[in-house]
């Protein structure tokens, strides 16, 4: 049973992350919000009081210059919040009240965003302490310059009520803000990363079981991406495990095998030695071919086995004739009786090869051997060439064949997986391959089609 997938602590988990995340980028938005409001919220407040005054000294002014009654001119600052008022116009110059003790000037017509900003918190930061002046227009009338005092107090006091009021306001709309992102985002993202995870956690613990890979999902973004490619590598690795598992039931096979098929082999090759007593010329030809047939599938048995178990090639290398290499193939390949398929050597007759000569041996015969069974009814052309180039030598086999099917070729190097035709293990271009690799060279599919198939061996060369 799959072990349950261990659940994050809620601090360290992503949808806490997520909404700690979205409540501070809220809030600091809120903050860059806040910075010019409160200074709008200022200057809105210092404007009214530039109105108000004007309004309170029209009384004045329909007086012609009489005495206000007693407690008139107080109770008309006290109604526009300001100390004193003077008014500047293009025949009047009016004043009501009496300036106090000044400690900071402000004219609004020359006021920029940023000294606004500056003024407003510098205005927070003398807490209401001072007196300070203001000059404007008034917006009842821009040709009238008003100039006021007023003591701070009463505008830090709203500047600070409107700050509370706009935290509050922030903090509620980060919150629902946050709770609302969380929700789509968990809902969107990390249900599904806990849905992968979970199956990740399950595969864990049964790899060969293809029911436990993910299904292919429908969306079209990185998540739904990462589900699909998810789940292609895990029936691919399923797969890889159940051939590993076939191939380590051959290497149990062979190795219960190799060592009766060994003793047959011996007593084949004790019985072979008797031939080379024959007097017939014909029997003393073919003898050395028999025995050194019956030599090489004794070794192949062995590196069947090394293969079966997972274990390198290991070359000898040495230097030999390469043209009279692949008569020999041919000769193993054509018998009699086979005037169907042709072999054609084009291989120039002072090439020499640095490479195990028994191994070589065995991937031209492999690739010769496929090319036979590919043309066996129709008929056909295997041809062998080879030439130089810089560091390398290549080897090509070309058949005249019907090419390789495409289901084959899109597993062509995989063991029992590549064969092209029924009832074929798909071992012999694995081996193959392997064996081009331990020499450090290369073997690889040039062409397959209608007009035949052409496999390239590239081995390094001096």
């Amino acid at each position: 049973m799959a072990e349950p997938l261990r659940r994050l602590a809620l601090h360290r988990s992503l949808s806490a992350r997520l909404l700690l995340l979205t409540a501070a980028f809220v809030l600091l938005g809120e903050i860059l919000i806040y910075v010019p409001s409160i200074a709008r919220f200022r200057t809105v407040y210092l404007e009214e009081r530039i109105g108000a005054a004007h309004l309170a000294t029209l009384s004045l002014e329909a007086a012609r210059g009489a005495a206000l009654p007693d407690g008139l001119e107080a109770m008309l600052l006290a109604h526009a919040g300001v100390r004193s008022v003077t008014l500047h116009g293009p025949t009047t110059h009016l004043m009501l009240g009496n300036p106090a003790a000044i400690e900071r000037i402000f004219d609004l017509r020359a006021a920029t965003a940023f000294s606004l900003i500056a003024d407003a918190f510098d205005a927070l930061g003398h807490r209401g302490q001072r007196v300070i002046r203001v000059t404007g227009t008034s917006p009842h009338s821009p040709a009238i310059l008003v100039d006021i005092s007023l003591s701070e107090q009463t505008l830090w006091e709203a500047m600070i009520d409107y700050s509370w009021r706009i935290l509050a306001l922030s903090i509620v709309l980060s919150l629902l803000t946050a709770l609302l992102v969380y929700s789509v985002l968990r809902f969107v993202i990390v249900r599904p990363l806990e849905r992968i995870a979970q199956s990740i956690a399950s595969y864990r613990d049964r790899p060969e079981d293809p029911d436990l890979a993910l299904a292919p999902s429908r969306r079209g973004d990185e998540i739904g991406l990462v589900q699909s490619e998810l789940g292609r590598m895990q029936r691919g690795l399923t797969a890889a495990l159940a051939q590993k598992a076939r191939l380590a039931a051959l290497g149990a096979a062979v190795s219960k095998i190799n060592h009766d098929l060994r003793n047959l082999l011996a007593n084949a090759m004790l019985l072979s030695d008797r031939l080379d007593q024959s007097q017939d010329p014909e029997v003393r030809r073919i003898a050395p071919r028999l025995v050194e047939s019956m030599e090489r599938a004794a070794r192949l048995c062995s590196e069947t086995l090394n293969f079966a178990r997972v274990q390198a090639i290991k070359p000898t290398k040495a230097r030999c004739q390469l043209a009279p290499l692949v008569e020999e193939v041919g000769q193993a390949i054509i018998g009699p009786g086979q005037d169907l398929v042709h072999w054609r050597n084009e291989v120039d007759a002072d090439l020499v090869v640095e490479a195990d000569r028994d191994q070589l041996f065995r991937v031209l015969m492999n690739l010769g051997r496929n090319a036979q069974q590919a043309m066996a009814e129709p008929g056909g052309l295997i041809t062998i060439t080879a030439w130089r180039e810089p560091g390398r030598l290549v080897i090509e086999v070309a058949d005249t064949g019907p090419g390789i099917p495409e289901l084959a070729r899109e597993h062509l190097f995989e063991a029992f997986a590549g064969s092209g035709r029924p009832g074929g293990t798909g071992l012999g271009l694995p081996i193959a391959r392997e064996i081009l690799r331990a020499h450090g060279g290369e073997l690889e599919l040039a062409h397959t089609g209608a007009d035949g198939t052409a496999f390239r061996l590239r081995l390094p060369a001096r």
